[in-house]
């Protein structure tokens, strides 16, 4: 009896284990659709995790998030920003090596020399100026000035000072035949890499050279290669230059041979007569290799061609103070700092440049 007693308590026993077991199966499977579900929370939730928002984004990119956030209660008035990038839309863009005109006359400092490539004042015909410089050659400038006079015409001569010093006879003859003589620097250095000091110096020595030996005081400048910047512009206009003169057609009369060509009287000739043009102005030079052979031939034929010679001096109109400059754009610049520079408004450059 005892042994059937246990017997039957351990299987209620059992029972009741089977039943509890159960009964935290049940429960167990009651909760795990909540956790489900806190780990993994529905899109409409609160707790919602959202996407990075602008402030995210700009801070990977390193940007402030107030530029970027127009909604942001900090930022400025955008009606401000949407004025100031309307305005910079409608002001024309510049670029550098761009050739500009400033209008003359609202700066107390005289207008930058106004580089000249062909005349400005137009004749009643076809016009032409030849054009001689002198640096170091000397022994054919009277065949040179023999040709001139045999055709009655008269010419600008731009002279290295030192040439003028070293030969002040000739200097005076030249003078003396009606030609004009002018400045093309003292030593025909590169003169744009010198200082300030030098240039000043180059110029005042070479005008006061070529003064006291022709009795005129040159008031055009011929820089020597052609090489000029704003810089020497505003130096050569505050000392008295306020054109400066290149040239339409160069001759080419200075070599011998370019680019395995030998320049020879034909192709000085050929080369005038198919690039002039009405107000050109030529460049030769008095020591060219050719050029005394080749001028009557060149004469001529723009003679042929209905050109009527004149000075370089003829075709410019005279210079002042407050002519319109010309400014050649460098690296850096806008309308807005060349109008400070020039102290006139940039709807004056705009206007005056049909930008």
């Amino acid at each position: 009896m005892a042994r059937a007693k246990k017997t039957r308590i351990r299987v209620w026993l059992i029972a009741i284990a089977a039943v509890v077991l159960l009964g935290v199966l049940i429960l167990a499977g009651s909760k795990m659709p909540d956790e489900r579900e806190a780990a993994n929370p529905p899109a409409n939730e609160e707790n919602e995790q959202l996407p990075a928002g602008p402030e995210d984004i700009e801070e990977e990119n390193g940007t402030d998030s107030k530029d970027g956030n127009p909604e942001d209660p900090t930022e400025e008035d955008p009606t401000e920003e949407e004025e100031t990038e309307e305005e910079e839309t409608e002001t024309p863009v510049i670029y550098t090596g761009q050739e500009l005109i400033i209008p003359g006359g609202g700066s107390e400092k005289p207008a930058p020399s106004r580089v000249v490539k062909e005349g400005i004042l137009k004749g009643e015909q076809k016009q032409i100026a030849l054009s001689f410089d002198a640096g170091w050659l000397y022994d054919r400038t009277e065949d040179l000035l023999d040709v001139l006079r045999t055709y009655e015409l008269k010419c600008t001569f731009f002279t290295r000072a030192l040439w003028v010093e070293s030969h002040p006879e000739l200097a005076k003859k030249i003078a003396a035949d009606g030609h004009v003589v002018e400045n093309h620097s003292l030593t025909h250095g590169h003169i744009v890499n010198m200082s300030e000091d030098e240039i000043r110096e180059e110029l005042r020595q070479s005008t006061e050279i070529i003064q006291s030996a022709t009795g005129r005081k040159p008031v055009l400048f011929r820089p020597p290669y052609g090489e000029y910047d704003n810089r020497l512009l505003q130096i050569l206009s505050e000392e008295g230059y306020h054109y400066t003169i290149l040239w339409t057609v160069d001759s080419h009369d200075w070599a011998e041979e370019l680019n395995g060509r030998q320049i020879t009287t034909e192709y000085l000739v050929d080369r005038v007569l198919s690039n002039a043009g009405d107000n050109g102005i030529v460049l030769m030079h008095i020591g060219g290799y050719k050029t005394v052979e080749a001028l009557p031939q060149i004469i001529e034929g723009l003679q042929k061609e209905g050109y009527k010679f004149v000075t370089v001096n003829e075709m410019l109109p005279p210079a002042s103070p407050g002519q319109d400059r010309k400014h050649i754009v460098q690296s850096g610049e806008t309308l807005y700092s060349l109008a400070k520079l020039y102290n006139v408004t940039v709807g004056e450059i705009i206007e005056a440049n049909c930008l």
